[in-house]
């Protein structure tokens, strides 16, 4: 077990959830294997959210009254270039965050999936092939409507030239 903290909530974050055991409180998953937190997930999200000047609450309040959308709200934690969604209410104990990176799918019951990494990480979650996938796409496309928006602007300058004698 490795103890962490928010700094690996970036972008090789593929999953946050949850533990209740001993003195860690949150699992982080990345492309570079499992980490345990002794801080919440609600935490470390609110924590990776201040590195770029904002509190998940502030995000989700953002994301909530731009997009239009009353629950289950994605979080951008930088707002254009990466962001998790909530599996289910992120009040709920169950709960988990997958961020924006491919994943696959596999239903093993009702209620309940396989999510499985490119890098063959695997982790269960408790919620419908259905919701996963509508929450990736909500995701997904807040992140390209925040690009879109907030994209790099190239000035056009003219250029002037001195006047001439001619």
């Amino acid at each position: 077990m490795k103890n962490c903290d928010s700094n690996l909530i970036d972008h090789e974050a593929l999953a946050l959830e949850s533990v209740f055991t001993g003195q860690y409180k949150s699992k982080i998953i990345t492309y570079h294997g499992i980490y345990y937190s002794e801080k919440s997930v609600h935490e470390l999200l609110n924590n990776a959210c201040i590195r770029f000047a904002s509190t998940m609450e502030g995000r989700m309040q953002a994301t909530r009254i731009f997009m239009n959308y009353s629950s289950k709200t994605p979080v951008l934690i930088e707002p254009t270039a990466f962001g998790a969604f909530p599996t289910k209410s992120y009040q709920h104990a169950e709960c988990v965050w997958l961020f924006n990176h491919h994943f696959e799918v596999e239903e093993l019951e009702k209620g309940k999936c396989l999510v499985t990494f490119p890098n063959g990480l695997t982790i269960i979650v408790h919620v419908s092939k259905n919701v996963l996938l509508k929450q990736q796409h909500r995701l997904h496309y807040t992140l390209d409507t925040y690009r879109f928006i907030h994209r790099e602007k190239k000035p056009y300058f003219r250029k002037v030239l001195p006047p001439t004698d001619e």
